[in-house]
């Protein structure tokens, strides 16, 4: 196993640094980073599985687990908690004052080119109240904001197989702690090892019974769904807003384990900003196809999706329903605007003419569905903090509608309940400027004895209600699947 840096590079890195990454690495052929997130953490009470179970080498390279080094963040409303081995350590008189435990305060380093250390969680789109000036509904058992810190992490790398376990550990005597630091990794290696050995020797799992599920129970029915779709399109015509994406909610009872049920959901439906995080009595399991943004030095990059349809097993009729979503002005419309809205958002934190659409109205196929895809990337301007790139670019334009504010106000008038997590994100937040965050859908929230979900869709002028709700079901179909495999 090789250890990088060496000790001469890390005590060179630490006269300027306060935290300077160390990992152990060895190639491991065809590593399923879930089975072995099992193996190593499954009985913590707060860990983390990021990874892409679909799409391009952009998106599809790394796999990233581990639990919480021992800090973690909650904000409830304006209330702000810092956590120390669970026991409370600050509670912040400013929100501005917990963000900045958020900033990125060290500098790359060349020979991790990725995230190597930082804080890993989530943003609830309630959220939004703490960076624009409007009030939403709000769930007491669920915070708006949780990010546990994650000093010791693995990284997967999908192209070359091989398996870092990266530490980044304040540094305290330098010499002293490079030698601390290379024998836990060398200890950590030995649990790697075992942990492998046993999966190896693990017997073939046949499939498991169905979950014993009560029905889903929706928070509206069809008619109240359709409603409100007639609701937001009043809105549109007396020149409120532009468009504005209306979901609905599902839950159902739930005992299970959360990462059986991703293991499920990402093999129903695989997608490249998927995961799993818990936190206590809470889990999020994600399957996710849209990306937030993401941040890589001094680029910044945003990933819209807009315009969907369902998919058939016909491959004719398949191809066909993909050609007419490419095709059709409504879902093309909706899609440029939302693209100007992300282009809008990215230049209140970019240099002047960097700001441009890489990608646009590229076609994504899922298990259930397809979308329209667009990217948009930037450069990034020097010493933005979290707070200020998540006020500009929180939450997604494409889960909310345009102009955004006023969509979020309409939303929450005609919304019964809160969203917490949903149309949130969550990812990773790094010491050094390494940020990727996805937008939570086709995701399901374990919370108090029950699984949920909400699936919306995006209403504009011309809408015909039952479609929408159409599209609703069409993109609850994998978290149904998965809940019922």
């Amino acid at each position: 196993m090789d250890i990088l840096p060496d000790r001469k590079k890390f005590i060179h890195l630490a006269a300027s640094s306060s935290r300077v990454p160390v990992f152990g690495e060895e190639r491991i052929p065809e590593l399923d980073p879930s089975l072995l997130f099992k193996e190593l953490f499954q009985n913590s009470e707060q860990s983390f599985l990021l990874e892409s179970g679909k799409g391009p080498i952009e998106t599809a390279q790394f796999s990233i687990f581990g639990g919480s080094s021992s800090r973690l963040l909650k904000i409830f409303g304006t209330r702000t908690f810092l956590y120390q081995n669970g026991i409370l350590q600050t509670q912040f008189n400013q929100v501005d004052e917990a963000f900045n435990l958020l900033n990125f305060d060290e500098t790359t380093v060349d020979y991790l080119p990725h995230f190597w250390g930082g804080w890993v969680g989530f943003v609830g789109y309630e959220a939004s109240s703490l960076f624009e000036d409007i009030k939403l509904k709000s769930s007491e058992d669920i915070p708006d904001l949780s990010f546990m810190e994650a000093e010791r992490l693995f990284v997967y790398d999908h192209k070359s197989q091989k398996l870092k376990f990266i530490l980044s550990g304040k540094n305290r005597t330098k010499g002293s702690d490079y030698e601390d630091f290379s024998w836990e990794i060398k200890r950590v290696w030995k649990d790697v090892h075992r942990a492998l050995e046993r999966i190896r020797l693990s017997p073939v799992v046949k499939e498991e019974k169905p979950f014993s599920l009560e029905p889903l129970k929706p928070f509206s029915d069809k008619s109240e769904y359709m409603q409100k779709v007639d609701q937001a399109k009043a809105y549109i015509g007396e020149g409120d807003i532009y468009q504005a994406n209306i979901s609905q909610k599902f839950e159902t009872p739930f005992d299970k384990a959360p990462l059986a049920l991703y293991q499920k959901l990402r093999k129903v439906n695989p997608s490249p900003f998927s995961g799993v995080l818990k936190f206590d009595g809470l889990s999020l399991v994600s399957s996710s196809p849209e990306r937030l943004i993401k941040v890589s030095g001094d680029q910044i990059e945003s990933r819209p999706i807009a315009g969907t349809r369902p998919r058939s097993n016909v491959t004719e009729k398949d191809e066909a329903l993909t050609a007419e979503l490419l095709l059709n002005n409504k879902e093309r419309a909706e899609h440029l605007m939302l693209v100007d809205l992300e282009r809008n958002d990215l230049g209140r934190l970019c240099k002047a003419g960097t700001v441009k659409v890489t990608d646009f109205m590229l076609l994504e196929k899922y298990s259930h569905v397809s979308h329209i895809v667009s990217n948009i990337s930037g450069c990034l301007l020097p010493n933005r903090s979290i707070f200020e790139i998540l006020k500009a670019v929180f939450p997604g334009g494409t889960i909310t509608g345009c102009p955004k504010i006023r969509c979020m106000e309409i939303i929450n008038e005609l919304e019964p309940v809160p969203r917490g997590p949903y149309s949130g994100s969550f990812g990773y937040i790094g010491y050094a400027p390494y940020l990727d965050l996805n937008i939570i859908i086709r995701s399901i929230i374990i919370n108090n004895g029950n699984a949920s979900f909400h699936v919306g869709a995006g209403i504009v002028a011309d809408s015909e209600p039952e479609k929408e709700y159409q599209e609703t079901l069409d993109k609850a179909a994998a978290m149904v699947e998965a809940l019922e495999y």
